[in-house]
């Protein structure tokens, strides 16, 4: 008889032979994987939370000042703001040069078309700090202080009538005024006959059209004309032949606009002409007349008795008080020159009578 070893319990005789049935593998369902699997996700996040905590990696100071908020715009110090800040330039893209990053500054002295501004009367709002960003340090900008050296506007440059278009109305005035060199220079070169005429350019045209005669003692000097002022010999010779005066209270205003009534009493005045006899019946030509001041009004018809008057565009309306243009104070000293023979006389259906 002959030992053998006994069956394995998974054999097919084991079965036979009586003995236990084999036990079957079983295979895990899909939520039983996922389970195990987040368990050992789960187990593995907390040993690297632990393990890093340890070595201290959130912890790191330098991390911690990068992230801090500061409690005051003032703890923030930006670097090259201080004593000798200078303002950056920066290039410009299409390779022009460099660019400033300061906003342009407006001569004060100048208006908002480049004329001289409106002098004491201009009213002109302070100027308010820009609001910068936290933290940013903006330098100031400095206050102007007026000297004698800003009040003055700028030099004359030489007169261009090329905006005066040949089909306006007072070309035939100002070519022959410009041609014969009756005209002066202005701060600007344009001549702009549309523009409003100042107490200042009224005195320049008068002293170019009618020469440089003063009149011996009555030359004036006023607060608001300095030395420097591009108009202050011709506002002295005006003053001086008797077309101009100042204010009571000592100044000239040469920033002011001249009605149109004035510069017909500067004329008369200036050029000697007699008051009329019977200034009401002189001025029923105008529709307009009855605003004119009482003193005013002998020298406004001795004007329109000595065909001095130009009216645009109705020549029987006189609009004493609206602001006289370059343009109608040419044509009326062009009617000045044509009576003292020195301008040959031009037709116009604005000219009265």
């Amino acid at each position: 008889m002959v030992n053998l070893p006994p069956d394995p319990p998974n054999s097919p005789d084991a079965g036979r032979l009586g003995g236990p049935p084999p036990r079957e593998r079983r295979i895990l369902e899909p939520d039983e994987l996922l389970a195990v699997v987040l368990a050992f996700l789960g187990i593995g996040s907390i040993l690297w939370w632990g393990l890093t905590r340890s070595q201290g990696l959130l912890a790191d100071q330098g991390l911690m000042r990068r992230t801090e908020v500061p409690s005051s715009p003032t703890q923030i110090e930006p670097e090259g703001i201080g004593e000798g800040f200078e303002s950056r330039t920066f290039e410009r893209g299409d390779g022009q040069g460099p660019v400033s990053n300061q906003r342009p500054r407006r001569d004060p002295a100048l208006g908002a078309a480049g004329l001289p501004g409106f002098g004491p009367d201009d009213r002109r709002s302070a100027a308010v700090p820009r609001e910068s960003a936290p933290g940013i340090a903006v330098p100031a900008a400095p206050t102007a202080v007026p000297t004698e050296a800003t009040e003055a506007t700028e030099a004359t440059q030489p007169i261009d009538i090329s905006d005066v278009p040949t089909n306006h109305w007072a070309y035939p005035f100002i070519k022959p005024m410009f041609d014969e060199g009756y005209l002066p220079d202005f701060p600007e070169s344009g001549f702009q006959p549309d523009q409003t005429l100042t107490r200042a350019e009224l005195a320049a045209l008068l002293s170019q059209a009618f020469g440089n005669a003063p009149r011996e003692g009555s030359v004036r000097t006023f607060s608001d004309v300095p030395g420097t002022y591009w108009a202050a010999p011709a506002i002295d010779n005006a003053v001086s032949q008797g077309f101009m005066n100042g204010y009571p209270e000592g100044d000239f205003r040469p920033d002011q606009a001249v009605p149109r009534y004035e510069v017909l009493v500067s004329l008369a005045t200036g050029l000697g002409l007699a008051d009329s006899p019977d200034p009401d019946q002189a001025l029923q030509a105008f529709v307009d007349s009855n605003p004119l001041p009482s003193w005013a009004r002998p020298k406004v018809a001795a004007a329109a008795e000595n065909a001095l008057v130009v009216n645009y565009p109705n020549r029987d309306q006189l609009k004493p008080a609206q602001a006289a243009t370059r343009a109608e104070i040419v044509a009326m000293i062009h009617q000045a020159l044509v009576s003292r023979g020195e301008l040959p006389a031009v037709e116009s259906v604005y000219t009265v009578p």
